[in-house]
């Protein structure tokens, strides 16, 4: 009797790896399935890779950090996170994609490593960023990739916290002293500087969306919008870590429903009476009001590096030269809860909820600056 072929480790990942390889859930030619089934137990599903990678990343971050992704029958969504081999920088980020989920699945990819093997990095935060999005915008043009995804990065180097956001995904600070402050910047065809933006490049704007088919206005992809003047043009903003109890990284699914305020509101109450799951309870709101799109969600916390704290608003740019790394935070063991679910086939992109205990809240005041960046 003929066997059935054994699969490969290749086999397990490539879909993870590849928005365009083939789903391995998938039945092959000659009724064998591509995941193996043992005789007497029922078939495990193989843990995705990206999923793998989030679990690394949190286990080695310094910043205790919730994330939940949440698709609807759209399943574009991607987030993603990292820490770069040596250091306490780290990254965090959303990709919101549309009319296909390859650019996001494949930007999150790629995205840390972009940004840690920047030249730029860690002495030009700012510049390694916008490159990084850059480069993984022309590399989506390169592997012929379809549709398009907005982008919003959260990253902590040395005492400054960078967004680089592209589109409407939305990254949120609640401050220290109880205030918000946005980091993104929401680019869409309603914004009126936009619209200019558009127009003076000979771009056309009908309908309120780009080329009157899209209400996005800048991102990752869209090649095919780029004439009508969608384009990966980052805006970059930072601020001093120590002025942040909290950032919320999230897609339009969340922002559509619950505004900035009202998230930072409900983020300290869940904080406040020790909830474990932050990112989900987040997402349970936003789809009992309504929300019915894909949701991904980042909350990360920074605890303060000792007692007390400033108190006096600094408005200085951050630096761009190396920062000095002997004031990072030390942190005690917060360990997970141990609970996460995982819902869904990966043809869908899992549903995935992770949670880390947040610590106890820090009393000093923030600042912020908006960097406008344009690619070359």
């Amino acid at each position: 009797m003929h066997s059935p072929p054994v699969p490969t480790p290749m086999d397990y990942t490539s879909a993870w790896e590849s928005p365009r390889a083939t789903n391995p859930r998938r039945a092959t030619g000659g009724g064998a399935s591509r995941i193996p089934c043992s005789p007497v137990t029922p078939c495990t599903p193989v843990k995705p890779v990206w999923q793998q990678r989030c679990e690394d990343a949190s286990a080695r971050c310094p910043y205790p950090t919730h994330f939940a992704l949440k698709q609807s029958s759209k399943g574009e969504d991607r987030l993603t996170m990292d820490v770069r081999m040596g250091s306490d920088d780290s990254l965090w980020a959303v990709f919101d994609g549309h009319r296909s989920h390859d650019v996001a699945g494949f930007s999150a990819r790629i995205f840390p490593s972009l940004v840690w093997q920047n030249d730029h990095w860690p002495s030009q935060p700012e510049e390694a960023l916008r490159a990084s999005l850059c480069e993984c915008h022309e590399s989506a043009r390169r592997e012929e990739l379809k549709g398009g995804s907005t982008a919003v990065i959260l990253a902590s180097v040395g005492e400054y916290l960078w967004c680089c956001s592209a589109g409407d995904s939305r990254a949120v600070a609640g401050l220290n002293g109880g205030g918000v402050h946005r980091l993104s910047t929401d680019h869409t065809a309603q914004v009126p500087s936009e619209i200019v933006r558009i127009q003076a490049a000979g771009g056309d704007v009908e309908w309120g969306m780009v080329g009157g088919t899209l209400p996005m206005t800048r991102g990752v992809g869209n090649f095919d919008l780029e004439a009508a003047g969608f384009a990966c043009l980052p805006q970059l903003s930072s601020m001093l870590r120590s002025g942040a109890e909290f950032v919320v990284v999230a897609s339009d699914g969340l922002w559509d429903v619950i505004s900035d305020a009202n998230c930072c509101a409900l983020v300290r109450t869940l904080s406040a009476n020790n909830c474990a799951a932050i990112a989900d309870e987040l997402v349970r709101t936003a789809r009992g009001l309504g929300s019915a799109d894909d949701i991904a969600v980042i909350v990360t916390f920074f605890p303060a590096r000792g007692a007390g704290g400033s108190s006096a608003m600094d408005m200085s740019p951050a630096p761009s030269p190396n920062f000095p790394r002997s004031l990072q935070p030390t942190l005690v063991s917060i360990p997970s809860n141990g609970n996460f679910e995982n819902f869904g086939n990966f043809g869908d992109f899992p549903n995935f909820t992770m949670h880390w205990r947040p610590p106890p809240a820090v009393r000093e005041l923030p600042f912020g600056t908006v960097h406008e960046v344009r690619s070359p």
